[in-house]
């Protein structure tokens, strides 16, 4: 079977996308199966080639972002003022236009033209949102000629998200892309209601994230008496902000160590870490783009893992999945939902609170398969 995956970000990147297509590609190449990557952006200095080599893939970089890897664009004035215009005039852009949505999403369209041969199923990861509405641009001027399945995978909707408004005419822009795929594919059932104005609820299937489960190298148990507990993913301003857990762990008096891995250095979260970091010296360990598999081993050595969950509905944290790999027990809460005395519990040994995880519908065989169930 000829299968195209288009994605915004793919390996090396540490990112829940990038993951994805990542184990879709690599899992279906391992099949047997024709399998092109369609790729946004490019890493400086990274082998594509010998990549694509190793996996038995084409990789296809359509040219729209070239960058450092772990790169990001930070606006550095300093000036109160000037950062409110910039603020400002960003959210204003992002609200009416969505940035730069239309101008690229057009770009991915005219690649696609040029790039794209007959497939028999055709995966685009949102996230940016361009992915889907460069597709459908396609889709709209070549369906008529074509058998292609095209499946949208998306994790949370563009207009109905919770992170971020938009003018209210993306919504009929994000009804229009939908009529122009066979499937939308989401990673949980909650997400339904959110996407039901969207889309007709027969097209919407449920394929969860997933990882390869067969190379996955593990500590066989906890490596240090001291209490150790780690939290991996992302910290939001809103739906998952931290500050109010580490309120709690500065009340605390007993030794621990709490390690925090993310991707990457955001300035609001980051004054946030430096504020208590102060405060708990070497109780607390930051870490910054860690490799999934270093990852994967380091959260085992804890004796426990906390997730701090999302205050929507819409998104399942693709860390879940990684804590269920590492078998350690997982505390999970959010702002409202977190009791002190479960966690004393928890750095105490007693993991009777602790959230069960079934990592079987995550496994990329699975996945992979319910894919290609719907061609």
């Amino acid at each position: 079977m000829k299968i195209a995956i288009l994605t915004a970000v793919f390996h090396p990147e540490l990112h829940p996308r990038a993951f994805r297509a990542y184990e879709l590609a690599k899992e279906y190449a391992i099949q047997g199966h024709d399998v092109e990557v369609f790729l946004l952006t490019r890493i400086k200095g990274f082998d594509y080639e010998q990549l694509s080599q190793e996996l038995h893939i084409k990789i296809t970089i359509l040219p729209l972002y070239t960058r450092e890897l772990g790169a990001e664009n930070i606006f550095q004035q300093t000036n109160p003022l000037l950062r409110w215009i910039y603020w400002g005039y960003r959210w204003l852009l992002e609200y009416l236009l969505a940035g730069n949505l239309f101008a690229y999403s057009t770009r991915i369209a005219e690649c696609l033209k040029h790039e794209m041969q007959q497939k028999d199923m055709v995966i685009a990861l949102s996230t940016p949102f361009m992915n889907l509405l460069g597709l459908a641009k396609y889709v709209h001027a070549h369906k008529a000629q074509s058998k292609t399945i095209y499946i949208a995978d998306s994790g949370d909707p563009f207009y109905y998200s919770q992170q971020t408004k938009r003018a209210l005419y993306f919504k009929w822009v994000e009804k229009w892309v939908y009529r122009h795929f066979d499937y939308l594919s989401i990673p949980t059932s909650d997400a339904i209601p959110a996407y039901a104005p969207l889309i007709p609820k027969e097209k919407i299937q449920i394929i969860p994230q997933a990882f390869n489960m067969r190379d996955v190298h593990l500590s066989p148990a906890p490596t240090s008496d001291i209490p150790t507990f780690a939290y991996a993913g992302v910290f939001y301003q809103d739906i998952r902000n931290p500050e109010f857990l580490f309120k709690h762990l500065c009340t605390l008096t007993e030794d621990f160590r709490f390690h925090v891995y993310l991707r990457h250095r955001d300035p609001h979260i980051t004054s946030v870490l430096d504020k208590y970091q102060k405060q708990l010296g070497e109780k607390l360990i930051i870490h910054y783009s860690v490799k999934r598999t270093d990852l994967l081993y380091r959260l085992s050595e804890c004796h426990f893992l906390i997730n701090i969950s999302n205050t929507t509905s819409t998104q399942l944290p693709s860390k879940l999945i990684d804590y269920g790999i590492t078998k350690r027990p997982v505390y999970s809460f959010d702002k409202q939902s977190f009791n002190p005395q479960v966690f004393t519990a928890f750095m105490h040994g007693d993991y009777t609170h602790a959230m069960p995880i079934d990592i079987r519908p995550y496994d990329i065989e699975v996945v992979t398969k319910q894919f290609l169930e719907l061609v």
